[in-house]
């Protein structure tokens, strides 16, 4: 599975500040590997990725803000981070700022989002790609 701004390197992408993270998402084509394009219902089907991304880089906060219960803080900050730059992860469907960028004539479309905001872990992609 290609994510986007895959061919950006680690070094010209932006830094998100704070507790934001910059995530990448899944890349939905309309060509297959063999050169086949496909037709929409083809891939509307892979929209179902739309909300799954790869973590390309986290703010010096993330994780380290206090959790709140009614507006009053109940810990000095976070227990353990949900994730990690690398890791795949879900989020929803309105969450986040997008960006645009391009490198080399090609446009990625990238997303900086909450840390609070992240849903889930996926552990094993190869599960989610057997719809």
């Amino acid at each position: 599975m290609k994510f986007e701004a895959d061919n950006i390197p680690a070094e010209m992408l932006p830094n998100p500040v704070g507790w934001r993270m910059l995530i990448a998402p899944v890349k939905i084509e309309n060509v297959s590997k063999g050169g086949i394009v496909m037709v929409d219902d083809s891939v509307k089907m892979f929209e179902y990725f739309r909300n799954v991304a790869k973590v390309l880089a986290m703010g010096s906060s993330c994780y380290e803000h206090p959790k709140y219960q009614g507006g009053i803080p109940i810990e000095d900050k976070m227990p353990e981070p949900w994730c990690k730059v690398g890791d795949i992860i879900q989020y929803s469907t309105y969450t986040g700022i997008d960006i645009t960028l391009q490198h080399e004539g090609i446009e990625s479309k990238l997303r900086y989002i909450n840390d609070d905001e992240v849903l889930g872990v996926i552990k094993d992609f190869n599960v989610l790609i057997s719809i």
